[in-house]
């Protein structure tokens, strides 16, 4: 398995990594990873990982397209170059760039290869501003399509991915496996009476949680722009913010000063995965605030799965997957934002209707069987 980023961490596509990772290890799959040397160790998962070799120079990168990550990905290519050449392997499985390497490796070392699609190439430019450029653009377009042509198969993390490779190329097996991460046990009443007291927060205050990276996509600044409206109508709610990087923080905390709801709004660092559920657990109202995309994020099926109501903005990054009858969808602004908020706080049978629409649809449409029959279509497609 090619990994091409800061693996293990708890974001993005390390995240998706290291489930597809354990869900084909409990499948009877030996798997190798290949990462890059920054990141931590992967908990409980029994795989070789291997990390790149050579003069990185830097211990840290951020998330998206950079110049440090062109540097970190050839040396990546060459590191998966040598350890192709020494084993044999039936299968590349490769995730966002990892697999147009495979694509360059192939007629070498004619290992077939997965093309584990996270987004779309050319919008991931867009998105993070990486360049305006329409030379840029138009290589990381044609780069996209040479390595879907070239895939075995393609697994496509939702419905508008699998879209965008079905307009590359229309007779590419492509099987959709969503980004749903199973987080472990319900957390007790004690431990989520703990982290409500470590937080400083009443008893009997409402809290709205988000959970995952701090990144400007996720439209955090829309999320505080809408608490003072909140407010109003829910004055001792609470928002906690769990992922944020110490920069991110920051930025953030200057934008709850600016409009007034320093005190109404808890930013937490980034926490290991497993701590996850006490938070949600914890919280009233589960949101999302994202604006912008075709990749959902992996945080919406286990906000699903939690038994607390989801609110998230009405636009294809959350409608492909979520709808009225499973969340509360609504227009992406600070106003449409915090009046869903307001409703998933104040109408406890609007949001028990949201609740059983979420666990309906996990039940009928992402359950575990599901999910095991599309693994086991996707490998007899690759080999």
């Amino acid at each position: 398995m090619l990994v091409p980023q800061a693996f293990y961490s708890t974001r993005g596509t390390p995240l998706s990594a290291y489930h597809r990772t354990k869900e084909l290890t409990q499948y009877g799959h030996t798997v190798d990873i290949l990462t890059y040397p920054i990141g931590a160790e992967p908990p409980d998962l029994d795989v070789k990982v291997y990390r790149s070799r050579g003069p990185h120079f830097w211990r840290a990168i951020k998330q998206g397209p950079s110049v440090r990550k062109i540097w970190f990905d050839g040396l990546f290519f060459l590191n998966a170059a040598y350890r192709i050449s020494g084993s044999k392997y039936d299968l590349i499985y490769a995730h966002e760039e990892g697999a147009f390497m495979a694509r360059l490796l192939k007629p070498f070392f004619k290992v077939p290869y997965i093309y584990d699609m996270h987004s779309s190439l050319p919008l991931q430019i867009e998105e993070w501003n990486f360049s305006k450029s329409k030379i840029v653009k138009g290589l990381f377009s044609w780069v996209e399509k040479v390595t879907v042509t070239g895939a075995k198969a393609i697994v496509a993390i939702s419905p508008a991915v699998a879209d965008v490779a079905r307009s590359l190329s229309a007779t590419k097996p492509i099987v959709t496996i969503v980004n749903k991460f199973e987080l472990g046990a319900t957390p007790s009443g004690e431990s989520i009476t703990k982290l409500r007291s470590e937080l400083g927060i009443e008893q009997g205050n409402k809290i709205v949680c988000y959970t995952g990276s701090f990144v400007a996509l996720q439209a955090l600044d829309l999320l505080v722009q809408a608490v003072p409206r909140v407010l109003e109508k829910v004055p001792t709610c609470k928002f906690v913010l769990v992922g944020g990087q110490q920069n991110e923080i920051q930025q953030l905390t200057n934008l709850t000063h600016t409009y007034g709801v320093k005190d109404a709004v808890i930013l937490i660092p980034s926490r290991p995965q497993q701590e996850m559920p006490v938070f949600m657990a914890s919280s009233d109202v589960l949101v999302s605030s994202r604006v912008r995309g075709i990749n959902p994020p992996g945080k919406l099926f286990a906000y699903l799965a939690s038994g607390k109501p989801v609110v998230a903005t009405d636009v294809l990054v959350h409608n492909q997957i979520l709808d009225n009858q499973c969340a509360f969808l609504t227009p992406a602004t600070s106003e449409g934002l915090a009046d869903g908020l307001i409703t998933a706080l104040t109408n406890k049978v609007a949001a028990d209707r949201i609740c059983d629409g979420a666990k309906a649809l996990l039940h009928d449409k992402f359950s575990t069987q599901a999910r095991k029959a599309a693994f086991d279509e996707l490998i007899a497609l690759a080999i």
